[in-house]
């Protein structure tokens, strides 16, 4: 019997270990990314998979509740009628989706010692349900009654049968597709940080709709764009350099050491931002919290952005060339680099204005939290100032330590300038998602529509 395991990459290790179960008792398993044919759509042939198997069995866990494709693999399951066993791996609080189109199907607790005993009673149970079927069905097909043979009665169910779930089919697909149809200012979710699930902006799209530029919804987390490049911000070699007409000014290199570099090529923020693995390598000085103004807020030692997004959601992103300005120490006027995850410059902020959207953003709890500065928290207590301010990429004109920021909406400038190691400002990463390799899904209640 195929049978089609849904799970969460981060528990790929035990859903290895059950298809390897399956597979000893004689069943074929469908499990990505083993099965994922080179060369082929990775969304096409997971649709094939679970189209083409008599069960699927979730693994039920944290992480698979808040997977976005996850839930549209059960709701493909749910829509082709493939009965599903959860096979739970932890206690778990089902979102709403999953709540919908579980609640109704078996459960196994992977904390029970016969645990997989169940799961091969499961499947056992239904193989003898499928060839029950089978026989019934051989044995009405070759009765006759009279001179009456039953056939054609056969036949005119199951052409009603597969006349309804064509339409079914049909309502699904025009559901999905208008789904699908995002919009510029339309809100989407992909990917996780913080532990939580990431809302993010359509700033724009592309001019044949397959791929979208996207921005974080909120600010995700406070942080210095880049570390002072002596390793102690406003200090050099027992020299203070906090006084406001000091050496650090004029002299630009030093200004770099004790203060950061805002070139972005080799940013601290840059490195983070694109980093999927639990240690990120920086270029020069890593931003230890030493190196802040107010030694505070260092990641030095916090897994990259991209550390918590499956490997479907990181296939998707899509590379981007970015051309952005240099500082008044290099010979050239601008610096290309291609990221997967970047800071907008002064000139993309124009999508925001083509999008009818805000600039103005509010940091999320998660964020909130993590916050050592609380620079955000003094605002809003003085001033009941909501959003922050967050940085873009782009590099202050005569400077090699400052960056532009988006203000927090406290007056009516709309940017302000910062050194880039000031560590309480926010951070709002902006991606390119091909649409064609994962389907990000609008949240919004007039999109859905």
């Amino acid at each position: 019997m195929h049978i089609f395991i849904s799970h969460s990459s981060k528990d790929a290790e035990t859903a290895a270990n059950l298809c390897e179960l399956l597979e000893r008792h004689g069943n074929k398993c469908f499990i990505a990314p083993r099965d994922i044919r080179s060369g082929r759509e990775y969304a096409e042939e997971l649709l094939d998979g679970i189209d083409h198997s008599a069960a699927v069995i979730l693994l039920m866990s944290e992480n698979a509740n808040h997977s976005p494709h996850v839930l549209r693999e059960v709701e493909r399951a749910v829509s082709k009628s493939i009965p599903i066993l959860v096979y739970k791996l932890e206690e778990v609080a089902l979102t709403k989706s999953m709540e919908y189109f579980l609640m109704t199907h078996q459960w196994v607790n992977a904390r029970s010692d016969e645990s997989y005993i169940d799961i091969l009673r499961f499947v056992d149970d239904l193989k003898k349900q499928i060839c029950s079927a089978e026989t019934s069905d051989s044995i009405t097909i070759g009765k006759h009654t009279g001179h009456r043979h039953i056939v054609p009665a056969f036949f005119c169910l199951l052409f009603a049968v597969v006349i309804v779930f064509g339409i079914v089919f049909a309502i699904h697909n025009v559901r999905n597709s208008n789904q699908f149809a995002l919009v510029p200012g339309d809100t989407v979710t992909f990917g996780r940080y913080n532990g939580q699930s990431i809302d993010w902006r359509v700033l724009k799209l592309s001019d044949d709709k397959k791929s979208a530029v996207l921005i974080s919804a909120n600010v995700l987390t406070m942080k210095a764009y880049d570390a002072a490049e002596g390793g102690t911000y406003n200090r050099y070699e027992s020299v203070d350099y906090w006084s406001q007409d000091s050496e650090a000014d004029t002299d630009m290199e030093l200004q770099i050491l004790v203060r950061g570099n805002n070139v972005w090529g080799s940013s601290n923020i840059r490195a983070w931002l694109n980093c999927a693995d639990e240690v990120v390598n920086y270029p020069d000085q890593p931003p230890y919290a030493a190196a802040m103004s107010e030694h505070k807020n260092g990641y030095a030692n916090e897994a990259g952005f991209l550390h918590d997004f499956t490997e479907e959601e990181l296939s998707a992103i899509l590379e981007t060339e970015n051309i952005t300005k240099s500082n008044i120490l290099y010979d050239a006027d601008t610096v290309t680099t291609t990221d997967r995850v970047y800071l907008l410059s002064l000139d993309e902020l124009q999508w925001f204005d083509d999008a009818k959207i805000s600039k103005l953003a509010r940091p999320t709890e998660a964020a909130i939290e993590q916050d050592e500065s609380c620079w955000w928290l003094l605002d809003y207590n003085t001033f009941h100032i909501e959003e922050s301010c967050w940085w873009l990429r782009e590099p202050v004109d005569g400077t090699s330590s400052k960056c532009y920021l988006v203000n927090s909406g406290y007056t009516e400038e709309v940017l302000r300038q910062e050194n880039v190691g000031l560590e309480g400002f926010g951070i709002r990463p902006a991606l390119t998602v091909d649409l064609r390799k994962f389907a990000v899904v609008s949240t919004d209640s007039e999109s859905a529509k």
